[in-house]
């Protein structure tokens, strides 16, 4: 009977115990120490602002083609006997260069054939002079002055037969070649023009007021620059605002500047040739405003808002944006000197908000 007791007990006595332990051991630990709760003050970057004259900046990008971009046709009909080394598609020629000749036997004896009447015309009217004959006269100067001019048309037939660049250009097509038979009017080649290129340049209708063009009363230009990048080289080139296209695209509204570039494949003038049809970015340089401040985009909040730093908080405020450009925005009313406008965009921007500066 006592084992039975024993037995009944003993779960009882153990877990007992177990408590006691646990109790001596909560008892027995050392008090954690407390601190005190501090608040997290977000850091923020400023910028310090100073109105003053801000110059606007436009971006836009076009192919470079040629001011001149001619097909040239042959005037006379024959066979090409020659061919100028030069008479190359993508070959550079220099103004009156001989590019291809035209069998010119024809031409010679139309020539040889037109003096023989002009000296037959001129010993009729030799002739008739000598017996005074007005009506005969009359009719034999007539026969003199045609047969000169089928003598002048024979001498440019024969100049013809030669075809000569007629400015400095670039040989975009050729259309003929030695042993081929050309008619009057057939076309023989396709030239662009070296002197001077073109790039026109799309403009948003934003961006319009804020560019010019034309020639100035100083006789200085407005210009843009134009770039582009060769592998890990960028090459550019400055470009005058020559007009502004009196058109405005159907399709995308986008308004035409033309800018123009002289002497595209002169060295001396440029670090490298500005090629036709080659793809460049263009910054043009825009109207100045003059008591405006330039911001990172990220200092705008909801478009027209920034938020500047005042006794350790933020403080919002309204400004008037002129104008909006790829990195940035200009600011006109709403600023003044010595305001440090908040550049950092956290998560919660609230007015009052305590910040502190990066250092």
């Amino acid at each position: 009977m006592q084992n039975k007791w024993m037995r009944r007990l003993l779960p009882l006595l153990i877990v007992a115990a177990a408590v006691a332990i646990a109790l001596l051991m909560i008892k027995s630990r050392s008090e954690l120490p407390r601190r005190e709760a501090v608040a997290s003050i977000p850091l923020v970057e400023i910028m310090t602002v100073e109105p003053g004259p801000v110059e606007t900046t436009v971006h836009s990008r076009g192919i470079v083609a040629p001011r001149t971009d001619i097909e040239l046709v042959s005037e006379v009909s024959g066979r090409v006997v020659w061919v100028a080394p030069e008479f190359l598609e993508g070959g550079a020629v220099k103004q009156g260069t001989p590019l291809l000749r035209i069998d010119p036997i024809d031409y010679e004896v139309a020539l040889s054939t037109a003096r023989a009447a002009v000296a037959s015309a001129e010993l009729s009217l030799a002739e008739v002079q000598v017996v005074v004959k007005r009506a005969a006269i009359a009719e034999a100067e007539a026969q003199v002055q045609a047969a000169k001019d089928r003598l002048r048309q024979a001498e440019a037939d024969l100049a013809n037969t030669e075809i000569v660049a007629p400015f400095d250009a670039i040989i975009d097509i050729k259309r003929v070649d030695l042993g081929q038979y050309v008619q009057a009017g057939s076309q023989l080649m396709r030239l662009l023009g070296t002197d001077s290129v073109e790039v026109r340049l799309p403009l948003l209708a934003s961006d319009v007021p804020f560019v010019s063009h034309g020639e100035a009363p100083d006789g200085s230009w407005p210009v843009a620059t134009l770039h582009s990048r060769f592998g890990d080289i960028e090459y550019s080139w400055e470009a005058r605002l020559q007009r502004m296209e009196q058109r405005v695209d159907a399709q995308t509204r986008v308004f035409f500047m033309v800018a123009e570039v002289d002497a595209p494949y002169d060295e001396s003038r440029h670090s490298w040739p500005l090629s036709v049809g080659l793809f460049v970015e263009a910054e043009i340089r825009g109207l100045v405003m003059p008591r405006a401040t330039r911001l990172p985009r990220s200092a705008l909040h909801d478009g027209d808002t920034v938020f500047v730093l005042r006794e350790g908080s933020m403080r919002q405020r309204t400004v008037t944006v002129l104008r909006r450009e790829q990195d940035s925005v200009i600011i006109g009313e709403g600023l003044v000197s010595g305001d440090q406008v908040i550049l950092s965009r956290l998560d919660l921007m609230v007015d009052g908000m305590p910040v502190a500066v990066e250092s």
